[in-house]
């Protein structure tokens, strides 16, 4: 994947590679309703094929990861390979950029500790793990997957998530 910095205001991303993105994925992609002022918004794309699947929008403040969203969909019956999203190693892969160096095993929350990721200002039941002050939530909306995934300290702001396509302004 290649990250490509967005501007530092209003702290999303932007610019032709950004835009790029958005008309290649050509649908939703989650980012932070109300990302920190102070945050830089990196983004990153990951294919199958050719196809576009995954895109994430990684939240930086002074040279540290704050938050990672990941928008996935799914590919063409006819790919090659068929990427596969699990919960647990978006959280292991967020974890590893935040500079832990062997994460203990992932504990999943009981069935009824789901919690509510609020995309574009609709509650849906999301699935949500956490490990030692680390915590993943992901919902499936149609055939994409929202994933978010950072620090307890972050977790409120984490849970509103709204979407940017190729057509809505930035």
């Amino acid at each position: 994947m290649i990250r490509v910095p967005g501007p530092l205001g209003p702290h999303h991303p932007a610019g032709p590679d950004w835009e790029r993105t958005l008309r290649e994925f050509e649908g939703r992609v989650a980012v932070l309703a109300h990302p920190h002022p102070g945050w830089t918004a990196l983004h990153a794309r990951q294919a199958s094929d050719g196809f576009l699947t995954d895109v994430d929008v990684q939240y930086h403040q002074d040279g540290q990861h704050r938050l990672l969203v990941r928008t996935v969909r799914p590919v063409p019956a006819q790919a090659r390979v068929q990427p596969l999203f699990t919960l647990d190693g978006f959280l292991r892969t967020y974890i590893a950029n935040h500079g832990d160096d062997t994460p203990p095993p992932i504990t999943l929350p009981d069935l009824g500790d789901l919690a509510a990721l609020h995309l574009d200002g609709t509650p849906v039941t999301a699935t949500a793990i956490t490990r030692d002050g680390y915590f993943a939530l992901s919902a499936t909306l149609d055939t994409e997957t929202f994933a978010v995934a950072g620090t307890d300290d972050l977790r409120a702001m984490a849970h509103h998530l709204t979407f940017q396509t190729a057509t809505t302004p930035h």
